[in-house]
């Protein structure tokens, strides 16, 4: 999950600061770099939050922390919301295509996935 979220915080802040080169990199045309371009304030906090809390649960877990537990939850739920706000509301299937929509929907899968992970570990006392 860390090597997951240190791939996706690049990306972060690749895309909203539309860097040239890795937007090229992509593949994004017009329609790609508009989506992002004209990103709301709230999509971006929730893509905040899953990024910021991906990359500090998988740290807490690694250090054997608790906080691992309601980390990867709110990773979990920012990923789930964005992603069905952004279908619902920005056209992100269409403007984004099918490889980049399913890879989205593999990460909200596995960021739950980590999260009952991380119940497990407590209730194993593995995570203090």
């Amino acid at each position: 999950m860390l090597a997951l979220y240190i791939g996706g915080a690049r990306d972060y802040a690749l895309t909203l600061t539309l860097n040239p080169g890795y937007l090229a990199a992509q593949g994004y045309a017009e329609p790609q770099i508009g989506y992002f371009a004209d990103y709301p304030f709230g999509l971006g906090v929730l893509w905040t939050l899953n990024i910021a809390g991906g990359l500090a649960s998988a740290a807490a877990s690694l250090l054997r922390s608790r906080r691992a537990v309601p980390l990867a939850l709110t990773t979990a739920l920012a990923q789930l919301v964005l992603l069905i706000l952004t279908f619902a509301f920005r056209d992100r299937w269409d403007i984004l295509g099918p490889s980049m929509s399913l890879f989205d929907i593999g990460v909200g899968v596995l960021s739950l996935a980590f999260w009952w992970y991380c119940r497990v570990m407590l209730n194993r006392t593995v995570l203090r």
